[in-house]
């Protein structure tokens, strides 16, 4: 880790952004747990606007699943998060 702070790659900005998102990606691991696929899949070279896609599938889920991109992980994860609550966790 210290060979990515010296190079740049690692810092305190980007840490503290990530950890903000702890609690949701807590819940986000529930719902993989639950016997689902939970996916975050980060695609810098799509650009800024969409570089974010959260999946969720199979599981409870049945045929019915959640898939998005955009730019907010934060916002994609409420919304995949939100879905599962009412078509995974509801039907268990």
């Amino acid at each position: 880790m210290e060979k990515l702070r010296r190079d740049g790659r690692f810092n305190q900005e980007s840490c503290t952004h990530w950890a903000g998102m702890a609690d949701l990606l807590s819940v986000f691991d529930a719902i993989g747990r639950d016997g689902t696929n939970a996916i975050v899949k980060i695609d810098g070279a799509r650009g800024a606007d969409c570089a974010y896609t959260v999946l969720v599938s199979g599981g409870r889920l049945g045929d019915s699943f959640f898939r998005k991109d955009g730019a907010s992980l934060p916002d994609l994860l409420v919304e995949a998060i939100e879905f599962y609550d009412a078509n995974g966790w509801a039907n268990g």
